[in-house]
């Protein structure tokens, strides 16, 4: 009888460790994806604003890559079109009357229809603000939608975006030359300065828009000059102030805390975060032939010093390293990113490293207008149609 009852218990304690089993068995799977949907989720919203806009862009281009989409090349119904640029790795095009996103297999995420004419864009970490000379109107878009719209007192003469998805804005006004404007995400204005005499020509944000590259020209006793200047958007005064007598400063390029490059018509110079000059590339007046940067503060400057048919290339990265090479030839299109970057001539795009060693080189169907380097290829507009390899 006493065995009985042991193997009835040894049986029900058995039975009660097979139930636990199925038990545990049956909630791991669940468990587990719980674990890392909540893993995903706190990284989502470690990603910032922009980081997480760009995740959802990813989530909403979906529907539009699973329909049936001709792929590239790709001509569209504008017969207008007028550039290629780049949205994260997206290409966009501007035409006349819109701009146009794309996704890999070409198809359209995004049109859009400004009100003004001959739109110019500036394109930083999958955010492209939109603008023209002619409105006073400007637009923050992603790559699938408009995240803000800009109405501001006069025309809108530059603009800028920042990796955090800041604007920054430079606008004529009738009292001061130009009053510059940096907004938030959430289109907060952040910081103004009022530009009294001089033309602000040129801007550009840090990653985290807090600190701010600006360019403004003026003319003093008959001679050109360049005014370059750091400001911290949460003070007032400039952090630095740098003059160039006799150089048309066309763009500033915000590299790094500690790097700041501004490219004129006659030389390109390298400041250090307290404004000195830690590096200066000069060339003549009219020599100036190419000027880029890409998302992480790496800056291309061609120049033809000879008057000839070659060009001297010079990259300078984020940390101030200035690096130059010649090209036989003077490409019809070049563009640059990282380490890489691609010159069209003729039907032909080569890929070069920043020594100017060749990488690859790819045969187009007609002549290439405008390359584009993207994480996932190169993007070149020839004659109307996008064509990517």
């Amino acid at each position: 009888m006493a065995n009985n009852k042991n193997q009835m218990v040894n049986f029900q304690k058995e039975k009660k460790k097979a139930t636990t089993k199925k038990v545990v068995r049956a909630f791991r799977i669940p468990i587990a994806i719980l674990i890392v949907i909540a893993i995903c989720l706190i990284a989502f919203l470690a990603k910032g604003e922009t980081g997480r806009s760009n995740f959802t862009d990813s989530f909403k281009a979906i529907p539009a890559t699973l329909g049936e989409n001709p792929g590239y090349p790709y001509s569209g119904s504008d017969l207008s079109l007028q550039k290629l640029m780049a949205v994260g790795d997206k290409p966009m095009l501007i035409s006349e009357s819109s701009v146009r996103v794309l996704s890999q297999d070409a198809a359209e995420l995004q049109e859009i229809y400004p009100d003004w004419a001959d739109t110019r864009a500036y394109s930083q970490n999958g955010r492209a603000v939109l603008y023209s000379n002619t409105s006073n109107k400007a637009f923050l878009i992603s790559r699938t939608g408009v995240l803000a719209k800009f109405n501001e007192d006069d025309i809108i003469t530059t603009a800028t975006v920042a990796n955090n998805g800041g604007v920054a804005l430079s606008v004529a006004a009738s009292k001061v030359q130009s009053v510059v404007k940096v907004y938030s995400d959430t289109q907060k204005e952040l910081f103004r300065w009022n530009c009294s005499k001089d033309y602000v020509s040129s801007l550009s944000l840090s990653p985290n828009g807090k600190k701010l590259v600006v360019s403004a020209l003026g003319v003093s006793n008959a001679e050109i000059y360049s005014r370059v200047l750091l400001f911290d958007t949460r003070k007032t005064d400039a952090v630095f102030e740098a003059k160039l007598p006799g150089t048309t400063v066309l763009k500033v390029v915000y590299a790094s805390n500690n790097r700041f490059v501004a490219i004129g018509d006659n030389r390109t110079v390298v400041f250090d975060k307290k404004g000195n000059k830690i590096g200066e590339k000069e060339y003549d007046a009219n020599a100036l032939f190419a000027v880029d940067s890409d998302n992480n503060g790496n800056t291309l400057v061609c120049y033809n010093e000879l008057g000839g048919t070659k060009i001297n290339v010079v990259t300078i990265t984020s940390s101030g390293k200035i690096k130059e090479f010649e090209l036989e030839y003077a490409p019809s299109a070049i563009d640059m990113k990282g380490n890489q970057i691609a010159a069209a001539l003729d039907n032909t795009v080569t890929v070069y490293s920043t020594t100017g060693k060749e990488k690859n080189k790819y045969e187009c169907a007609n002549n290439v207008s405008t390359v584009l380097i993207t994480s996932t290829g190169i993007f070149t507009l020839e004659s109307g149609t996008v064509c990517k390899y």
